[in-house]
């Protein structure tokens, strides 16, 4: 049985939540970055933290540094 786990990830600031990368298949640290790829290989940094992750509904959250 197969399954597609993409997300989307959005960046969360005080002005609401910004879609920032739809069908993300991989996100990791790295040099003190949050770094994400999608299926085609489109890839992103983002400066903040992790702060919610919901596998139901393939949604991440980052939290925007200040």
């Amino acid at each position: 049985m197969g399954c597609l786990c993409e997300s989307n990830v959005y960046l969360r600031d005080a002005e609401g939540e910004k879609l920032v990368m739809e069908d993300a298949v991989l996100l990791k640290k790295k040099d003190g970055k949050i770094w994400i790829a999608d299926l085609l290989g489109e890839e992103k940094e983002l400066e903040g933290t992790v702060e919610e992750i919901t596998f139901l509904d393939h949604k991440i959250i980052i939290g925007a540094k200040p």
